[in-house]
């Protein structure tokens, strides 16, 4: 065995594609570029209302301290659920974005991209919905 055997590492991660070799076509990339920024968009503003509905009271809290100021509407469970699907929503976001651009980069890994925003619309719809009742 030789010893560029034994220290040569396969690097089959970020194998890109080119144009010409019948993979990903140019559309598909430049949907991935469009699509990366609008994810790392929705992930920091998931980021900012979860972290302002977290420290946010409960009007039963306020209520209850007999103190004023700003309040979340609905009850702590509701708080809770909302928070539930809203901070994951906006990790899944991040990671979206992350490969929308490993996908225009490599060619590859398109429907995972696509698979991980659909879910991070569907949980940040799910807790906007809950949250808003």
């Amino acid at each position: 065995m030789s010893a560029q055997r034994v220290f040569a590492l396969p690097c089959y991660a970020l194998g890109a594609s080119s144009l010409g070799e019948g993979g990903t076509g140019i559309a598909w990339r430049v949907v991935g570029v469009l699509l990366a920024p609008v994810l790392a968009f929705g992930c920091a503003v998931m980021f900012v209302a979860m972290s302002d509905i977290d420290g946010t009271p409960t009007c039963e809290e306020l209520q209850a301290a007999n103190s004023a100021g700003e309040c979340f509407s609905g009850s702590s469970l509701q708080k809770g659920i909302t928070l539930g699907l809203g901070w994951p929503s906006g990790a899944l976001a991040g990671v979206a974005a992350l490969a929308a651009l490993a996908f225009v980069m490599t060619g590859r890994r398109g429907r995972l991209a696509l698979w991980l925003a659909a879910l991070a619309i569907v949980l940040g719809g799910l807790s906007i919905l809950i949250g808003s009742f």
